[in-house]
């Protein structure tokens, strides 16, 4: 409504000065209403303040929007930044758990033919025991 009205002053000053008497050989001096000009002027120096006062509202929106779009591009940024350093963690735990799961394996590997080894062995003498006291048996009947 203000803009409205700066430029109706606006108009209005044009108008003053347009119907204006020219003055003959007066190289183009014109003569016009000094009181209405001045009520013109003072209804603008009235108006134009507020104008300035609006624009300057309207720049530190503007100013405080940007800056609310920077930080949030700087937080995008930095979430990204983020995201990596986890993605490089997460990459770097996996490798470690799958080097810590075969280390594991080959622990259980070597513990169960550990143990699968005594127990041939034990099953070995065992067999042989059987054996011998079967050919005992054997040899008591035979000569019997």
């Amino acid at each position: 409504m203000i803009a409205i009205e700066l430029d109706d002053l606006i108009d209005e000053l044009e108008e003053v000065i347009a119907t204006g008497v020219r003055l003959p050989l007066s190289g183009g001096r014109t003569l016009i209403n000094e009181s209405r000009v001045l009520e013109i002027i003072d209804q603008m120096r009235t108006v134009i303040p507020e104008e300035i006062r609006r624009a300057r509202r309207i720049i530190a929106e503007q100013e405080q929007l940007l800056a609310a779009a920077q930080a949030r591009v700087q937080e995008v940024l930095s979430e990204r930044g983020l995201l990596a350093a986890v993605e490089a963690e997460r990459a770097r735990l996996l490798q470690q758990a799958e080097q810590e799961a075969a280390e594991v394996r080959a622990g259980a590997d070597a513990y169960a033919r550990q143990v699968l080894e005594e127990l041939d062995e034990r099953l070995s003498k065992l067999l042989t025991s059987v054996r011998n006291g079967l050919h005992a048996l054997d040899e008591r009947q035979s000569g019997a």
